[in-house]
């Protein structure tokens, strides 16, 4: 501070000393009084060394103007002894110090952080779906579903249904289908050869098929449904009617449009599970279908099982014969000859040409009437005998609506040992479980040991999963319960008891294709 004060001093003495030689001078003579100026000042920036020499009077007055403007750092003073530094000083100093340390700092800061942080969560999630290609894509499946039959065009997808089946018992009834009508197509009696008129036989009310009080549509009445002697199946106590393919002669089948989305239980489609035998069928190599099952499986109360009209084939030939179309395969069906407490399936007796590619060798030793443990006992004889003879890249296992009587964990037990024993024999081969449909709801045929069935399969198939193994279940009980929410019973039976008709051996089929290919994977 001594010295700062010195220097003010003496540049205070300088700007005086300055100021009276100008006064002291003519007014002509100004080149004069610059040199002396000079001179002035830099004798006295020497010689004026003490704080004291003449500066009681004036100090005070100029020091408290000049002080704050010292305390900017020292190198801003060094050039004190010229004239101009007073006045330049001080002007630079406070406009160089605000201006350029805050406009880095502000402008610098906040720009670069924001936008660096959050590019870099935008691109991650975009490539993770790519490196996970859908499993058709992977497999190069090329397949289009305009290739199938009409009868196995997705039933839960489009805006037209098929030969739907349904049920009056009375004249003047009212009944709803699985979709709510836009406008009909055709309405017929099962078989197809009658066709009746809208308007006369029957009308649309709110979405629903109501047939008229002088209708040419059959009816069995009431009265006769739920008073039939001798029946097998009681329904709030009365014996309800039933009879082995005896339900469609009062059954007729819509063909209607609709713009309604099927909002109910949808199978989910397990083609990654099954893609080594899909490209099988890709590469045209030549495969064996093989079906082990009860009566549905044996194809009871379909029309092609009791050689009449329309003669539509049940689930295992609609489900193989759409593979052949689907792959371009041919179908060649065995006659195995084996028997019990059924006739062997049968069988038509010539191959059912969907294409030239491969062949599909198709075998059903199915049995009428057998629970898992019968189909269990009889493995050696009805399985391994045939897969030994024919071999086995599918395997389809359905048993469950006669296991009724006995708890689902002795069904899973069952499923699984005949599972092993066809693994034992083929390792490589695909296993697909059939959980069954459900029996007319509460009648006294529906065992809750049923109910249970689905879920202990699907956990069985997750065991086999885990260890490579090619095994899932189609999950015809879940969507035949959906299904009731729409229709009933009687609409799709083939007895009124267990036996699917012509429509639902439809649904079943389709469910087994949507479980090893899914319609979404289709073109």
């Amino acid at each position: 501070m001594k010295n700062l004060k010195t220097k003010g001093l003496v540049i205070l003495a300088a700007m005086l000393l300055t100021v009276g030689m100008v006064a002291c001078n003519d007014a002509g003579t100004t080149e004069e009084t610059e040199a002396p100026t000079n001179e002035a000042t830099v004798e006295m920036t020497v010689a004026v060394t003490d704080p004291a020499t003449e500066v009681p009077t004036e100090a005070p007055t100029e020091a408290p103007t000049e002080a704050p403007e010292t305390k900017a750092p020292a190198d801003t003073l060094a050039p004190a002894p010229e004239t101009e530094v007073p006045t330049e000083t001080p002007t630079e100093t406070p406009t160089e110090v605000p201006t350029e340390a805050p406009t880095e700092v502000l402008t610098e800061t906040p720009t670069e952080t924001p936008t660096e942080a959050p590019t870099e969560p935008e691109t991650e999630p975009e490539t993770e779906p790519e490196t996970e290609p859908a499993i058709k894509d992977v497999l190069g499946l090329d397949i289009k579903d305009e290739d199938l039959k009409d009868v196995m065009q997705n039933i839960f997808g489009g805006t037209q249904s098929l030969q739907e089946t349904v049920m009056f018992l009375d004249k003047g009834e009212t009944k709803s289908l699985l979709y709510p009508i836009k406008d009909i197509v055709s309405v017929t009696s099962y078989d197809g050869n009658t066709v009746y008129e809208e308007g006369k036989d029957y009308v649309i009310e709110d979405g629903k098929l109501k047939i008229t009080e002088d209708s040419a549509i059959r009816v069995i009445t009431s009265e006769k449904y739920y008073n039939h002697p001798g029946s097998l199946i009681l329904m709030n106590g009365k014996p309800m009617f039933w009879g082995e393919s005896q339900v469609k002669q009062w059954q007729v089948s819509v063909t209607y449009n609709h713009d309604a989305a099927w909002e109910g239980y949808v199978q989910e489609s397990q083609l990654e599970i099954y893609k080594d035998f899909v490209k099988k069928l890709i590469e045209g190599k030549d495969v064996t279908v093989f079906f082990y099952g009860d009566s549905i499986t044996w194809g009871a109360c379909s029309t092609y099982a009791e050689n009449v009209a329309p003669k539509q084939g049940a689930y295992a030939m609609l489900f193989t014969e759409a593979l052949a179309d689907l792959f371009g395969y041919k179908v060649k069906y065995i006659n195995t000859g084996l028997s019990a407490s059924m006739p062997c399936h049968p069988v038509p007796s010539t191959e059912y040409v969907g294409g030239e590619r491969g062949t599909i060798t198709y075998v059903n030793t199915a049995i009428g009437g057998w629970t898992s443990t019968d189909g269990l006992r009889n493995f050696d004889s009805f399985v391994k005998d045939q897969i030994n003879k024919y071999g086995c890249d599918l395997f389809v296992l359905a048993y469950g609506m006669n296991d009724g009587g006995s708890p689902a964990a002795t069904t899973k037990s069952n499923f699984k040992r005949i599972i092993d024993g066809v693994l034992e024999l083929k390792p490589e081969a695909s296993v697909m479980m059939v959980s069954t449909m459900t029996p007319h709801s509460g009648s006294n045929w529906d065992f809750a040991p049923i109910k249970e069935q689905e879920t202990q399969l699907l956990s069985l198939a997750k065991s086999y999963t885990k260890n490579d193994k090619s095994v899932a279940v189609a999950c015809v009980h879940s969507v035949s319960t959906a299904i009731q929410e729409h229709k009933t019973f009687n609409d799709y039976s083939g007895n009124n008891i267990n036996h699917p008709n012509d429509w639902f051996y439809r649904v079943y089929a389709q469910t087994l294709l949507q479980t090893l290919i899914g319609y979404e994977n289709m073109n």
